[in-house]
């Protein structure tokens, strides 16, 4: 799958994990963060629709001196299942923010994003992904396809939700 993930352009490619994320934030809905999680990902769709969010205010989503960013609150996670949603979350987020660096140009990047592996990062979703899937696998691959059939256009937060919601009814 990851090679059918590499032939998406750049936004499409952030477009993947924000829309699988859409797909378990339901799962943090109890989270005392919740509204954090959801205004990260708010910030994430706006810069890949719109890019007018500066990488460095995406990033303090991630990891702030407050210590409120997703690495640090979802390190007080206890639930199993709500950890696998923060950690594909955090992925999602990351992987925005690395875009928005390079789409920048800039040179220099935080140390916890210049580190990301493309691989490694869509491993790590996807093997947290799959225990909070009913599915393992299924969404994942029709959502790919329908990001390629998507490809010549630019992607929205809406048509990706529509999509994820006719799956679920088709279940």
């Amino acid at each position: 799958m990851f090679q059918e993930w590499e032939e998406l352009n750049d936004d499409l490619k952030s477009a993947y994990y924000l829309g699988l994320c859409e797909a378990i934030v339901p799962t943090l809905k109890q989270s005392n963060n919740f509204n954090y999680i959801k205004e990260a990902l708010d910030a994430c769709w706006k810069w890949l629709e719109h890019k007018n969010i500066e990488a460095d205010d995406l990033y303090t989503y991630l990891e702030n001196l407050d210590d409120t960013g997703i690495l640090t609150l979802m390190q007080l996670e206890s639930n199993e299942d709500a950890l696998d949603a923060w950690i594909c979350i955090a992925d999602a987020i990351s992987y925005t923010i690395y875009k928005a660096y390079k789409y920048q140009k800039d040179e220099y990047l935080p140390e916890t994003i210049e580190s990301i592996d493309s691989y490694e990062l869509f491993e790590e979703f996807h093997s947290h992904f799959s225990l909070l899937s009913k599915n393992p696998g299924q969404k994942e691959k029709a959502f790919l396809k329908f990001l390629k059939k998507d490809s010549k256009e630019k992607v929205s937060r809406k048509s990706v939700q529509d999509f994820l919601l006719n799956i679920e009814a088709a279940k």
